[in-house]
């Protein structure tokens, strides 16, 4: 059902032995076929000058070879199938230019190489391992040195001195959410992301439901952000506002990984206890529950107004 909202895949046709490609051609369906432009990611990239060949020892004929280099330019122009090469038996025909042409494993291809789109570009770069350890010492970094500060002055924090605005909270709930819905998607329909990958789009209303309630959180997460940096510059001052956010940031990474790293059904009920905690700790301390009689700015208790200086009893 999730894959029923896709147009159909297009359908390359592999051929074998030159000799036999009409009985022996079949076809097989891919994310990319002739035409797609990629983009070399890796430091150089190597081509067999000629169609690799078979031979009846079951090994490919070995030809003379090319270099492409990193950023070069590439486009698919044709595929074949070798049944007897044990490393892959599909081979694939890249060109960067009319005297620029060669082949290579696809295995190779896709390793090596990213589609042009940016936001393909993107994906191959947040799925990086070395992003992930970036975060996590990011993560760690944040938290040694929110411990820091909190023990030489008291400041607003995210959940434990929050600030009288429900943004931050949807913020970090809706990670919450995001991450986990893009596990499932790791886990449960890994060739519908893979498709994505290949053909990207930021409509997510074009997209079967599992990925376009991702990308709806990936969109409310952009736009949560807007606001709530907004409301925190507007009821903090500079240095209490750089350390709150801060907080929230180291939140929303320490949330981002907890999902992440742990298994689905575990990840899924820290989720919701995250969630859970997330919104009683807003609702019974941070909500606020008076208007200013002057400005109608937001207070969490009466006295004085800290937006216009107006005194509320």
């Amino acid at each position: 059902m999730l894959s029923s909202c896709y147009a159909p895949p297009q359908h390359i046709i592999l051929d074998t032995a030159e000799s036999a490609a009409d009985s022996t051609s079949q076809r097989l369906s891919r994310p990319y076929g002739i035409g797609y432009n990629l983009v070399v990611n890796a430091d150089s990239l190597l081509l067999l000058d000629e169609r690799p060949m078979h031979w009846s020892e079951g090994v490919t004929e070995r030809t003379d070879s090319l270099w492409l280099r990193k950023h070069n330019q590439i486009v698919i122009a044709a595929m074949t199938t070798i049944p007897e090469d044990s490393v892959d038996s599909v081979w694939v025909k890249v060109a960067r230019d009319q005297e620029t042409m060669g082949w290579l494993h696809e295995s190779d291809l896709l390793q090596a190489t990213t589609p042009e789109d940016p936001i393909s570009k993107f994906i191959r770069f947040f799925s990086s391992s070395h992003v992930l350890w970036f975060l996590i010492v990011m993560a760690v970094a944040a938290a040694i040195a929110l411990a820091h500060v909190l023990r030489r002055q008291r400041f607003r924090m995210i959940h434990l001195d929050d600030i009288p605005s429900i943004y931050p909270t949807l913020l970090t709930i809706t990670l919450t959410i995001g991450a986990w819905l893009y596990a499932l998607i790791q886990h449960s329909a890994p060739q519908m992301w893979v498709f994505f990958y290949f053909h990207p789009t930021l409509n997510p209303f074009s997209q079967p439901l599992l990925l376009c309630a991702f990308l709806c959180s990936v969109w409310a997460l952009f736009l949560l952000s807007l606001v709530a940096i907004d409301d925190i510059m507007k009821m903090l001052s500079g240095a209490a506002s750089f350390l709150y956010l801060l907080s929230l940031l180291a939140v929303c990474m320490v949330l981002y990984l907890a999902i992440s790293l742990t298994p689905l059904t575990l990840s899924a009920l820290l989720g919701i206890a995250y969630i859970v905690f997330a919104l009683y700790r807003y609702i019974r301390f941070a909500r606020p529950r008076y208007l200013c009689g002057r400005c109608r700015q937001r207070l969490q208790q009466k006295g004085v107004c800290p937006y216009c200086g107006a005194i509320n009893d």
